[in-house]
């Protein structure tokens, strides 16, 4: 049997995520086998820290904006011991997560959470959620949306594309702290059946996979993005949002999974107000 794992990762201080209390010094940092991201170039990628309460543990996941109030994330993100967090921050055109006077971010409280109704957090079917800002977002040069696929590519799967894949997420199995710098990495979108067969064919449906010989998503890349390039257009479009990884804490010997946006398109519209096209 597959064993599934939650990607959120409790965050003690500044620097660290930390698990049962006890921190490892190392500053290593990256989506395993990532290159650190040109500055700007994604300025879509929100970085989230969440907690129940005002003095709960303080968690941290990634999201992707997709309109000035919205912002995208996986559904288990919302959630800490079973219970969902009702109090989130958003960073937004960031780059190096703990330069608080980087020039071009903002920090914003998140409103309103909408989690997918058909969320299924023992299979992370449908591990979606969408989270509304209290502020709307004045769109920059390090601030903007991501593109939503188009109607038209409802049912491709796009395999054999490059898609990349970025987040803060930890550098290897075994670190607690999260990348001070955003860092990414260039994937193959795999075909549906190939990627089922890496995972026993216990994989929930409406997911996409990204594969590279030496890269993976890590803990604390959950509900961040994976996206293609579309020539025709010269648009980035969100394709996946990061979900479950290996129990190791890195898909550095499996695909990286995500949940396949393009099936969600109806109810990300109705929520955000989005016109699909």
């Amino acid at each position: 049997m597959m064993k599934l794992v939650f990607l959120m990762l409790p965050v003690i201080g500044a620097w660290r995520l930390c698990e049962d209390g006890s921190c490892v010094g190392s500053r290593q940092s990256r989506i395993i086998a990532g290159d650190i991201s040109e500055q700007n170039s994604r300025p879509f990628q929100v970085a989230l820290y969440s907690r129940v309460g005002t003095t709960g543990e303080l968690g941290f996941c990634g999201a992707t904006l997709l309109h000035p109030e919205w912002v995208i994330t996986a559904a288990h993100c919302c959630f800490h011991h079973g219970e969902e967090v009702n109090h989130v921050q958003a960073i937004l055109g960031a780059h190096s997560l703990y330069d608080r006077y980087e020039n071009g971010r903002r920090i914003v409280n998140v409103d309103e959470i909408r989690v997918h109704p058909d969320w299924e957090p023992a299979t992370f079917a449908n591990d979606l959620a969408l989270l509304r800002l209290a502020n709307t977002m004045q769109l920059t040069d390090t601030i903007d949306v991501v593109r939503l696929p188009y109607l038209s590519t409802v049912n491709f799967n796009f395999a054999g594309m490059g898609a990349t894949v970025s987040g803060w997420g930890i550098a290897a199995p075994g670190v607690t702290f999260v990348s001070p710098t955003l860092r990414e990495k260039l994937m193959t979108v795999m075909t549906d059946s190939l990627c089922s067969a890496y995972y026993f064919n216990e994989l929930p449906p409406n997911t996409v996979c990204g594969f590279h010989l030496e890269a993976g998503t890590c803990k604390g890349d959950n509900g961040g993005p994976i996206t293609i390039w579309d020539n025709s257009t010269e648009e980035v479009i969100l394709i996946g949002v990061a979900t479950f990884i290996d129990e190791s804490g890195c898909n550095d010997e499996r695909p990286s999974v995500f949940t396949r946006v393009q099936r969600y398109l109806r109810w990300i519209s109705d929520n955000t107000g989005i016109v699909l096209d």
